[in-house]
């Protein structure tokens, strides 16, 4: 029994680590968008991350499992892969682009750590399921602006008219 315990805390804590990548990454380009359809898109998104956090957070509780939050490091080096990365450019197509490789990377991540800890509870397996198809459908979304072609800055004046 006690392999299910370390199952559902393990799984648990992947989850909501996976979350708060997800929702510190966001927040972490707002700032660099220009177009208002990506940044409609990354507010839903965000939105749905701090539900699944919640959801997360009343399952730990309710199983008196202490959830583990990126440490300083983990965060920092997060931030400081978005910062460079926009370095080379700001625009909604390189903004996608790198949404999506996070996305993906986070998809994986779970999906090994779905298959590492399967002795977990059932509820926490369906959470974890729930946050992977929802990512799946974030990677859709973000595939429509990674299509568009970048933008010039004689397009960025006149949107921002």
């Amino acid at each position: 029994m006690e392999v299910k315990k370390d199952d559902n805390l393990e799984l648990l804590n992947e989850i909501y680590k996976n979350l708060r990548v997800g929702t510190q990454s966001i927040e972490n380009v707002l700032s660099n968008i220009k177009l208002k359809e990506i940044t409609l898109e990354l507010s839903k998104e965000t939105s749905q991350y701090y539900v699944f956090e919640k959801e997360c957070a009343m399952i730990a509780n309710s199983k008196d499992i202490n959830l583990k939050d990126n440490n300083f490091i983990q965060k920092t080096q997060v931030w400081m892969s978005v910062k460079l990365n926009l370095l080379s450019s700001s625009s909604t197509q390189h903004i996608a682009e790198m949404l999506l490789v996070g996305t993906m990377m986070g998809i994986i991540d779970l999906v090994k750590a779905v298959a590492n800890y399967d002795e977990a509870d059932e509820e926490i397996i369906g959470l974890a399921n729930k946050v992977l198809e929802f990512e799946r459908n974030n990677v859709e979304h973000l595939f429509e602006f990674l299509k568009m072609k970048p933008e010039t800055k004689a397009n960025e004046n006149k949107d921002n008219a």
